[in-house]
């Protein structure tokens, strides 16, 4: 899936059942279907490129240090690869491929 085949929407103060309503009008035009998050329990962010940026740096920063138990280290490790995958599917950048 690229970047241009998914898109988020984040609505603060939106209520279920209003964003079930608007879920059910979407799938018709999603055939892969539309997902709702609940915000308690999973922060939803749509993070800019610069913050992404600062969270790759961030992330290699703290599993350098060698200092993280396995679970979060193994975490880590995934958050830093998904962020530089973003990075350079979203138009490459010398940040998600700098050591």
């Amino acid at each position: 899936m690229t970047n241009d085949e998914y898109w988020s929407i984040d609505i603060p103060g939106l209520a279920y059942e209003r964003a079930v309503q608007l879920r059910n009008s979407l799938e018709d035009a999603a055939p892969w279907g539309v997902v709702l998050l609940d915000p308690r329990t999973n922060m939803v962010r749509g993070f800019d490129r610069p913050t992404v940026e600062l969270l790759v740096t961030c992330l290699r920063a703290g599993l350098a240090t060698g200092g993280l138990a396995h679970e979060d280290a193994a975490g880590a490790m995934s958050m830093l690869e998904d962020c530089e995958a973003w990075l350079q599917q979203a138009g490459g950048d010398d940040a998600a491929t700098s050591t």
